[in-house]
């Protein structure tokens, strides 16, 4: 019994360990403003509240008020995100911005893999024009 109590307090300090490095590391990080974000894709018709609503989610996801991020951001490298954190990130970016997933032929018009916040920015757009009853 006191065993299990050692392991479990041992990967508990291990996970404050790396979420106190991971939060350090994205302090350095500095990316870009909100608004400079945004005219990013303006130029491609993305809606506004498209890169308004991925800067500020990614945003928040970190104590540090001078992290900012940048479309060019790697999730693996500058997030430290996995495809599955991708994935639960996408359903709930698309949740927040009233989004359903397309039918699965619909799917078949995006074969890109995401792997940045442009990435994601774009993919989540392409949902939109894709959604149900949209013109």
């Amino acid at each position: 019994m006191g065993g299990l109590f050692y392991i479990i307090g041992g990967f508990v300090v291990f996970l404050a360990v790396a979420t106190i490095i991971f939060q350090w590391r994205t302090r350095q990080h500095r990316g870009v403003s909100r608004e400079e974000f945004v005219r990013e894709f303006e130029s491609v018709g993305v809606p506004k509240e498209i890169p308004t609503t991925v800067y500020d989610y990614y945003k928040r996801s970190v104590v540090f008020k001078d992290f900012g991020v940048s479309p060019d951001d790697v999730y693996e490298s500058v997030l430290l995100k996995g495809e599955e954190d991708i994935d639960d990130d996408a359903r709930f970016l698309m949740k927040r911005l009233g989004f359903t997933r397309p039918h699965a032929a619909a799917d078949h018009g995006w074969d890109k893999r995401i792997q940045t916040l442009m990435d994601m920015v774009l993919w989540l757009n392409w949902v939109r024009q894709n959604q149900e009853g949209a013109i």
